[in-house]
């Protein structure tokens, strides 16, 4: 009975009523019967609990408060008697639902604090942070953020504990959600971000389709459209897959406001007509309302008025019929704007006029702001000016209150004007300059979103760049493995073949041909198997390289003076193109390499404001042009002592690179006068870690597959010096056959 209870308490109240009472009488009639103190007692109480919770469900779905009160109530006893901390702390956070649709704020903070309280006793971490959420989302509710943000941190603290994925992206999904309406677009975008890749990574499509139109609304409202369409697009190939189409046509509605906002409007009205129809079929007024409003918007702007007020008056009807007063406010403003740009003046302040009733009735004190100030200006056109300025006084005074820097600035436009007609040049200066005051506000604010704007659009062509680069490593990869996989197959059909063949010559006494012929064959073999294997290393650490020169400029772009920023990418494009240019190639002049090394040690000099300077020794016998290395062969070893050796150290330091021919060898050493290897390890972190060992791991396979190229032996040692870190490559040395 439990079972079929949860199953259909939200979806049939009336049966669930049912079911849960005759699963409460037969836990009383067990429990008569049973004897005290035993497992089989401490179960039914359990269940007899949770049969009282879901009935209190049905109670509160059916506004029958009181009883549902009740009810949660009688479950917390039964759980405190039963010795259950989980089930007391869910009865708290039960009641404070109650409390929350009646009201009595006080009486609901009070039942999720018990809450957290009495789930810190246990040792259920995904519960307690479970329940921080619950009072963080409190919290947003009464619009206190900060104290929002402190609870939500804690809630996300407490899911890393558990080691609870989910829980972890969900709670930063919500952190993100409050610094979005905190006017936090960057801190809002690195949480959904970082909210995204665990939805993906454990294949939470519901949730990433909710995040991936967090991300786009965020880089909407910067006025990044080509980003946010990305991210709808993404959306919506999820909510496709998932067969929503509410969610798909909230996909399209978005994005029709996105193109509509970038004057794309035969685009956008594509869009918005795919959301109405989806809309429609699923029966969804409230969201065919909002995008018959949006539709509106459109025709008037098309200049097609006849269109735009059918569109609105459908609108109109829909939120008056939903009794959804802000879309049926938004949608009486609409209609007042389409009226005002006419110069229809008496009907569109019929318009405004409901709307600002609407909005009283609401508390919505912005739009009430909009509403008065819209009257206000009407009242003005028409030549009635004492009373425009008293509408305008009251819009400004609301605005103020709401803190809303344009409302503001358009109110008091308004009352400007007002004053000045009225020959109250004194007051009528004193509001223009509020008004340029609230405009200079907006100005700067614009200046700061343009400079985030700059940043966010960084951000995403980095992460663009880092999953196209490693989306063509891994066809790539994929590409040689096969290829690597052709080849054995071709090695062990010779093989047999060779056998085959190998057999008749013995019996002819020709045996020496076979075994000449068949270690020609594994050597062309293992040649052509380390080549492609070279190929595919290269491929793995073209992306570790660009990765880690991206995150060297957005530190430089986050840490130092934005104006040297271009110099900067300037010098990274040429690094870039030149690395492109050699990853072409299995081997390039050892000159070419180096050039590309020290555009490389340019760039970390001025990331790290001239902390360490570098000097390179070339062996004068070695002909640079002609001797091949592969190409980046010495760049993780000279990360690696920028990164963990020369940035820790306290004052400048030195990095010195020796290249010098040795016994047909061509030898190349890194040498730092860091922290050295031990005490940079302190300083590492798990993801510091895994790139180091990753750009040195692929480096050592790359040399072993090069020894077996060139029939030589290739690696790289670490050689002991009296500071920092020295290491040393070696390579038989190849050079081009000159002309």
């Amino acid at each position: 009975m439990i079972a079929m209870s949860e199953h259909i308490y939200t979806s049939d109240p009336d049966s669930n009523a049912v079911i849960c009472r005759n699963a409460i009488a037969l836990a009383d009639k067990a429990l008569a019967s049973a004897k005290g103190g035993t497992p089989a007692r401490a179960t039914l109480l359990r269940q007899k609990a949770t049969a009282i919770n879901n009935l209190a469900a049905t109670y509160f779905i059916y506004g029958e408060l009181d009883s549902a009160l009740a009810c949660f109530r009688h479950a917390r006893t039964i759980h405190q008697t039963n010795g259950s901390p989980s089930g007391v702390a869910d009865a708290w956070n039960n009641e404070s639902m109650i409390h929350e649709a009646r009201g009595d704020h006080a009486q609901q903070r009070r039942c999720l604090n018990e809450a957290v309280r009495v789930y810190r006793t246990s040792t259920d971490r995904s519960r307690l942070a479970a329940a921080l959420n619950n009072i963080g989302q409190y919290h947003v509710a009464r619009g206190a953020m900060d104290s929002a943000l402190v609870y939500l941190d804690s809630s996300l603290q407490a899911y890393r504990e558990a080691k609870d994925e989910r829980g972890m992206a969900h709670a930063l999904l919500n952190i993100g959600m409050n610094h979005k309406q905190r006017g936090r677009p960057a801190e809002a975008l690195e949480r959904f971000l970082a909210s995204e890749e665990v939805y993906v990574r454990i294949g939470d499509r519901n949730a990433l389709s909710t995040c991936l139109n967090n991300i786009a609304s965020v880089y909407q409202e910067q006025g990044m459209a080509e980003q946010a369409l990305r991210y709808y697009h993404r959306a919506l190939d999820i909510n496709i897959a998932l067969a929503d189409r509410v969610g798909q046509a909230e996909n399209h509605m978005n994005m029709g406001a996105t193109l509509d906002e970038q004057g794309e409007l035969d685009m956008a009205l594509e869009e918005f007509q795919k959301s109405l129809d989806l809309f429609i079929a699923t029966g969804d007024r409230r969201g065919e309302a909002m995008v018959r409003g949006h539709l509106g918007n459109l025709w008037k702007n098309k200049g097609e008025r006849k269109k735009a007020l059918e569109e609105l008056k459908r609108s109109l009807a829909l939120g008056k019929e939903l009794d959804t007063p802000q879309e049926h406010s938004t949608a009486l403003y609409k209609m007042g704007h389409l009226f005002e740009d006419e110069d229809r003046l008496d009907s569109a302040l019929f318009y405004y006029t409901a709307a600002l009733e609407l909005d009283r009735n609401s508390e919505d004190r912005g739009s009430e702001s909009s509403a008065l100030y819209s009257i206000a200006n009407v009242r003005l056109k028409q030549g009635r000016t004492k009373e425009a300025k008293s509408l305008a006084e009251e819009a400004l005074a609301i605005a103020q209150r709401s803190g809303s820097p344009l409302n503001i600035m358009r109110a008091a436009q308004v009352l400007h004007e007002a004053l000045a007609k009225q020959g109250d040049w004194s007051k009528a200066m004193e509001i223009l300059e509020l008004h340029q005051q609230m405009k200079d506000s907006l100005n700067n604010a614009e200046n700061t979103k343009k400079t985030v704007r700059l940043q966010m659009r960084y951000d995403f062509d980095r992460k663009q760049m880092a999953d196209s680069i490693a989306h063509v490593a891994t066809l790539a990869e994929l590409d040689n493995e096969r290829r690597i996989a052709v080849l054995e197959g071709e090695q062990a059909r010779n093989r047999s073949w060779a056998i085959g063949i190998g057999g008749l010559l013995l019996l002819g006494g020709g045996g020496l041909v076979y075994r000449i012929d068949r270690r020609r064959r594994k050597e062309r073999f293992e040649r052509d198997a380390a080549l492609l294997q070279m190929q595919a290393l290269r491929t793995q650490m073209n992306p570790h390289f660009i990765f880690n020169a991206l995150n060297s400029i957005n530190h430089y772009v986050q840490e130092n003076e934005r104006d040297l920023a271009s110099g900067f990418l300037t010098k990274f494009a040429r690094l870039m193109r030149l690395v492109l240019e050699n990853s072409r190639h299995d081997e390039v002049p050892l000159a070419q390499d180096l050039e590309a090394l020290q555009l490389y040690m340019d760039l970390e000099q001025v990331r790290l404001n001239n902390r360490f300077r570098y000097d390179l020794d070339i062996d004068p016998i070695i002909d640079q042009e002609a001797t091949r290395v592969p190409p980046l062969v010495l760049q993780p070893f000279v990360e690696n002592a920028i990164w963990h050796g020369l940035s820790r150290k306290e004052g400048a330091g030195l990095l010195k690179l020796l290249v010098k021919q040795v016994s047909g060898m061509l030898v190349m050493t890194v040498e730092d006068d860091g922290v050295g290897r031990e005490a940079a390890t302190g300083f590492s972190g798990p993801m510091t870690t895994t790139k180091t060992s990753m750009g040195t791991g692929i480096t050592q396979e790359r040399l072993a597959m090069l020894g077996k190229q060139r029939g030589g032996e290739a690696g790289f040692r670490y050689v002991e010096v009296p500071e920092g870190t020295c290491v040393e490559v070696r390579l038989p040395l190849a050079q081009e056959a000159s002309a």
